[in-house]
């Protein structure tokens, strides 16, 4: 791409999306599906907010009417962050190119979840690249132990990049059931265990 640097990016939880094609009606509509599943099987506190910050109660915010998917998240102080969009249709008036910025948020897993659900199921739509290309590991194994879906990562994660067993349980019991309540600390130890797992492996 050729507004983007081909160094990596500094800070995990950056991700960076570049619409080439629109999504056919079926594929929108399967990925309209597969995200509002993902949106109840989350803890409440690890689904994002409305774009001015407020509660979404129900999935169905996230989408409007013209085709497209919006949300926000907060950061640490509790200020939202720039909002995720993406849209249906390929159009001159709206920008190709976007950069999310939830730098570990407790909404970056469900920024990672669509972000993975969009690359499987609109193959060539969005060009999709992160910051931290194995944090999609653990967005991929919680699609497997929630929805029972097998995908693929929008980039490659090196093979010798592995989330211990052991490990891996504790963290998919703990953000994986709408009932299932995660404070702000547990989110980032468990963020924390995410970021020193690659650390370890890029050492």
């Amino acid at each position: 791409m050729s507004h983007t640097s081909t160094d990596p990016l500094a800070f995990p939880g950056v991700y960076q999306l570049e619409q080439g094609a629109s999504i056919n009606s079926e594929q929108w509509f399967r990925f309209t599906d597969a995200v509002k599943e993902a949106f109840w099987l989350l803890p409440a506190q690890l689904r994002p907010y409305k774009q001015l910050g407020f509660d979404m109660n129900r999935a169905s915010e996230l989408f409007d009417e013209e085709g497209s998917v919006t949300f926000n998240h907060k950061d640490s102080a509790g200020y939202c962050c720039n909002p995720f969009y993406l849209r249906q249709t390929l159009s001159d008036n709206f920008q190709t190119y976007r950069k999310v910025e939830s730098q570990r948020c407790r909404q970056d897993l469900f920024v990672r979840i669509v972000l993975v659900l969009l690359h499987n199921i609109c193959p060539g739509s969005y060009h999709i690249t992160s910051s931290c290309p194995q944090s999609w590991r653990f967005a991929q194994r919680w699609l497997a132990w929630n929805m029972d879906m097998f995908t693929k990562a929008p980039e490659d994660i090196p093979a010798s990049f592995v989330i211990p067993g052991a490990v891996e349980h504790l963290l998919l019991v703990k953000t994986s059931g709408p009932g299932k309540q995660i404070t702000t600390e547990e989110w980032e130890a468990i963020s924390g265990i995410e970021l020193w797992l690659v650390q370890q492996h890029d050492d």
